[in-house]
């Protein structure tokens, strides 16, 4: 079906297989950023959860660099589906405790935490990446404008307030090395949604 799927979408047959590669490659890389961080993360341990050879990875991939920066593209495009701000959510604490569970509490969230705390140290991956953080920051704020306003008319108060959202979420991921229990991480959840949700309305779609 996804073969199909991609022929329908103008690709030829090896076209698709080679999209198919490199899909079940970056899957192998989230896994792998998961499961054993970012610095344990090498090409040959990709190529082994993947299925394929180092050297059909390079084929895709020539570099670990190259790798990292394609699934992080892909890590950051699957928190913002369309209208993925409001969720076809009634209420703004419906709204950001869906984005919580679907989006920011899972593996594939975690794994793009793995490449922002590298990119702090490894100097070409920043140098790769930076880029694209600030282009995928700046689709993110679009996309907050379309899907929030505030209470008070001010769209650069939308955009503050969803990336202190965003950061305030990443952070209580990081809160799990201090030994914060889930029920503690919901506790702490729950009340700022309760403290940012009165700032903010849904559009209407």
């Amino acid at each position: 079906m996804k073969s199909e799927n991609l022929e329908l979408n103008g690709l030829g047959p090896q076209q698709a297989k080679s999209e198919r590669a490199r899909n079940a490659i970056i899957n192998a890389t989230i896994n792998s950023l998961f499961e054993v961080g970012y610095a344990e993360t090498s090409l040959v341990r990709v190529a082994k959860l993947a299925g394929f050879s180092k050297g059909a990875i390079q084929h895709h991939f020539p570099s670990k660099e190259d790798l990292i920066a394609q699934t992080l593209d892909k890590l950051v495009s699957r928190t913002m589906p369309p209208n993925s701000s409001s969720y076809n959510a009634r209420t703004v604490d419906e709204a950001l405790l869906r984005a919580w569970k679907k989006f920011v509490d899972t593996p594939p969230y975690r794994a793009l935490i793995e490449i922002l705390n590298a990119a702090r140290t490894d100097k070409n991956l920043k140098k790769r990446i930076g880029r694209n953080l600030v282009k995928w920051r700046k689709r993110m704020d679009v996309q907050s404008l379309e899907s929030y306003e505030a209470v008070d008319g001010d769209d650069e108060e939308v955009v503050m307030l969803l990336n202190m959202n965003r950061s305030f979420m990443r952070g209580l991921l990081m809160q799990e090395q201090y030994g914060f229990s889930q029920e503690t991480t919901l506790q702490y959840l729950h009340k700022w949604i309760e403290m940012l949700s009165p700032l903010l309305k849904l559009k209407d779609k």
